[in-house]
């Protein structure tokens, strides 16, 4: 895939501000098509949780296919050999990486502030 940044939202059903999140990232990965990749992590285990530095539900996380190298935004670069979650099908993917964390929002947010903050450029 190139170039093509990934959003992922790590979300929970038993959490209330992350009900929404699956349907608005299903939304606007239809709408952004081959521009963006999505995955949703849902009810992550502790583990992940900790290696991601997710400590609220949802979190948006936007990562670029690249070594540590190519300079991640997020200090201290969280880089990752693969993602794994569920894709628009509703299929489990994993993306082989490496990929590197470049942006992170918190909490439930309106769909056009992620359209805005992780959509394609331009």
């Amino acid at each position: 895939m190139g170039g093509v940044p990934v959003l992922v939202v790590v979300t929970a059903p038993w959490a209330g501000p992350s009900r929404p999140a699956p349907t608005v990232l299903w939304e606007l990965g239809r709408r952004w098509g081959a521009a963006v990749r999505v995955l949703l992590v849902e009810d992550p285990s502790e583990e992940l949780l900790d290696q991601w530095s997710v400590d609220v539900l949802p979190t948006w996380l936007q990562f670029l296919p690249g070594s540590a190298e190519t300079g991640a935004a997020e200090p201290p670069g969280l880089t990752l050999q693969d993602l794994s979650g569920t894709d628009l099908d509703g299929d489990e993917l994993t993306l082989a990486g490496p990929w590197n964390l470049v942006h992170r929002r918190t909490g439930a947010q309106p769909k056009h502030v992620i359209d805005a903050e992780f959509g394609p450029a331009g």
